[in-house]
C-alpha cells in the first residue's frame, strides 16, 4: 500500500501540471481516487471504464449570485 507521499509522486509522474502542495491538501483516500483514474485514462478507450463515486453527482448546478 502506497503512503501519501508515494502517491503524490505517482500522481506528478502521471500528471507533471498538478501542484504537490495542492495535491497535499487531499485526503489520502482521494489521492488514490485520482491516481486511479489517472492510470485508467493510459490504458486503450474502452477496455474498462472509470467509476464515479456514490456522492459526486454526474452533472451539477449552480445558482447564479442576486
Amino acid at each position: 500500500m502506497l503512503t501519501k507521499n508515494q502517491v503524490i509522486d505517482a500522481i506528478c509522474r502521471l500528471n507533471p501540471t498538478a501542484p504537490i502542495n495542492w495535491l497535499a491538501g487531499f485526503d489520502l483516500v482521494a489521492l488514490r481516487r485520482y491516481y486511479e483514474h489517472l492510470l485508467i485514462t493510459l490504458e486503450p478507450r474502452g477496455s474498462r471504464g472509470w467509476v464515479r463515486g456514490t456522492g459526486t453527482p454526474a452533472v451539477s448546478t449552480r445558482r447564479p449570485a442576486a
